[in-house]
């Protein structure tokens, strides 16, 4: 179906239209707030009511907004979810009051402003204008190169073959992703263009990823952060691919809460693992330098749609897929780069009138009326004499009062807007303080590994101390002539590294304690390590893994029922002793 309303890509432009002279029509301008879905104004109830009597226009808060008050008379402008109807003879100009804001605080107030707006627009049309048979024409393949963002990257200007432009507009793409995030300046791109509102249709450039070709078990990946509470984070890798990861993944302190190392809309390094086949993913043991496996691209010949050190700043509380706010990314360069930055910074301001705000616009639309009423006695009463006098000393008094009224507006608003933009200082330093605590753990937990090893002057001299000091602890005295330590047990070039290499606190004493049972001998006789013949693959016909000299590899359990348990792999000798090869988590099958 055909849309029946104007999606604003310029508020300027749109402000020059409805002041120029010539309309032929009423037009109505419905704002909407990225972040308040519940008490949005019903754009397209709106449309369809009013069809051809007036021009609708759907006009995001942000940027494009802030410019399209800027260009209008004091007063005349829409801001969060409201709407206003702007009559063509233009008498609003002089006189706002004969064009009433709408204002949705809430859903039943969405719905009257929605009714209002077409009562507005029925009361300024005298003559119903006959309706045309709609002209259309099919959309023809077209190819042209990216030039510029703007809107916050929820629209893309497109250069043509022959010279001509035309947009591409983020809520007609699939998904609905900023479209400067899965784009770049000066990208090729194919389209269906629409003739009717030089439109670009890209939604047979949709590609869809695949979990098993992305990526491998153990491999560092960048995730959006969609939500994040206490208790957890809800990490996406890409649209449709979303999964929750609890306290314990993103922090090895208990004490921390997720929130406090994670913030909504932030783009985090997580570890790709698989347990039992599924996908978990987590934030401990991450590294800062080391390689992390690049975003998929979302659009065939785009960009990855995850950049590390781009993130979102704002997210509607409920109900979305993905932002529409975020700041720019570095680099893009140009003149389009800098309106993008321009334009991003101002939505990331973008403010919730104050309830002092508020009172002093009411006030002020109040004020006007009374204004305009004595306006029209005072033409009216030509030979009142006196009381004439004193109306009009009553007009002047108003006009000082409404001066007064204006002015504490215009204060406020400003106060509002220095607030927000301390307040989005405030939330980078945040930002840049979560991801510096989460950065510093895992470097703590190698200095204090590292501090044990300046104790021995080899990991293998550590290695066997730890041993010695886990059977004297977890052996009781009167089993020790039992249980022997033997003297006669090793260990491989890998186990040292691999057994030192946890962070998560507790790994290494459970995993010394396994090990104290195999080597003397009962975890033979403990179900619980699970002890079973190492084979190549799964199959449960596949020999047992053996080496040329007949040494035999066995297997045993360290942990049970957590998410990547690990697991001992170790060697029996032929003469009987051990030689301890490495420990690895559930779905490692490698000697």
């Amino acid at each position: 179906m055909e849309q029946a309303f104007v999606v604003v890509t310029s508020g300027k432009d749109l402000a020059l239209q409805l002041t120029a002279a010539g309309r032929t029509k009423p037009a109505a301008v419905i704002s909407w707030h990225p972040e308040q879905r519940e008490n949005r104004i019903d754009v397209e109830h709106i449309a369809r009511e009013i069809g051809d009597l007036a021009d609708v226009f759907w006009l995001e808060n942000g940027p494009e907004s802030y410019a399209f008050g800027d260009s209008l008379p004091s007063g005349a402008h829409v801001f969060g979810n409201a709407a206003r109807v702007y009559a063509e003879d233009r008498r609003w100009m002089t006189a706002v009051h004969r064009s009433p804001l709408r204002m949705a605080r809430d859903r039943e107030a969405a719905v009257r402003a929605a009714e209002d707006i077409i009562e507005d627009v029925l009361g300024l049309i005298t003559v119903v204008p006959p309706k045309s048979a709609p002209v259309r024409t099919l959309p023809r393949r077209v190819r042209g190169t990216i030039k510029a963002f703007a809107s916050a990257g929820s629209r893309a200007i497109v250069e043509l073959g022959d010279g001509s432009c035309c947009t591409i507009q983020r809520e007609h793409v699939v998904p609905p992703v900023r479209l400067d995030w899965m784009l770049d300046l000066g990208q090729p791109v194919e389209g269906d263009l629409s003739a009717e509102d030089r439109t670009l249709d890209i939604n047979g450039l949709k590609t869809a990823p695949r979990l098993a070709e992305l990526y491998r078990p153990g491999d560092l990946v960048l995730a959006l952060a969609e939500q994040v509470s206490a208790k957890n984070a809800k990490l996406t890798l890409y649209p449709g691919s979303s999964w929750t990861v609890d306290q314990a993944r993103i922090s090895s302190n208990p004490l921390d809460a997720a929130d406090s190392l994670v913030t909504e809309g932030e783009v985090v390094v997580a570890r790709f693992l698989r347990v039992n086949g599924a996908v978990v993913l987590s934030l401990l043991d991450v590294d800062d330098d080391a390689d992390v496996v690049p975003a998929p691209a979302l659009l065939a010949g785009g960009t990855p749609w995850l950049r590390s050190g781009r993130h979102l700043t704002e997210q509607p509380t409920s109900g979305r897929t993905f932002p529409a706010e975020a700041p720019t990314s570095p680099g893009t360069g140009g003149t389009g780069a800098a309106e993008q930055g321009s334009a991003s910074a101002a939505a990331g301001r973008a403010p919730k009138p104050s309830a002092a705000l508020m009172t002093a616009q009411l006030q002020l639309e109040a004020e006007r009326r009374k204004v305009s009423a004595l306006q029209e006695l005072v033409a009216a009463a030509g030979h009142a004499g006196a009381g004439l006098v004193s109306l009009q000393q009553e007009q002047d008094a108003l006009r000082r009062e409404l001066g007064t009224e204006q002015q504490i507006a215009e204060d406020a608003q400003a106060a509002l807007e220095n607030a927000e933009v301390r307040l989005a200082r405030r939330n980078e330093e945040l930002l840049d303080l979560r991801a510096y605590k989460r950065r510093t753990q895992p470097a703590l937990k190698r200095a204090l590994a590292a501090g044990s090893d300046a104790l021995f002057a080899t990991a293998s001299e550590r290695l066997r101390h730890d041993v010695y000091l886990a059977w004297a602890r977890n052996v009781p005295a009167s089993e020790k002539a039992r249980q022997p330590l033997p003297l006669d047990w090793t260990a491989g070039p890998e186990f040292a590294a691999s057994l030192y290499g946890f962070t998560e606190p507790g790994v290494a004493a459970k995993a010394l304690k396994a090990m104290v049972e195999v080597l003397t001998g009962t975890a033979d006789r403990n179900a619980a390590r699970e002890v079973h013949a190492l084979r190549a693959n799964a199959g449960a016909d596949t020999a047992q893994l053996v080496r040329e000299n007949g040494s035999k590899c066995y297997r045993a359990a360290i942990e049970q029922n957590v998410a990547a348990a690990r697991r001992l792999h170790y060697w029996r000798l032929p003469d009987g002793s051990i030689e301890l090869s490495r420990v690895v988590v559930h779905d490692d099958f490698k000697p």
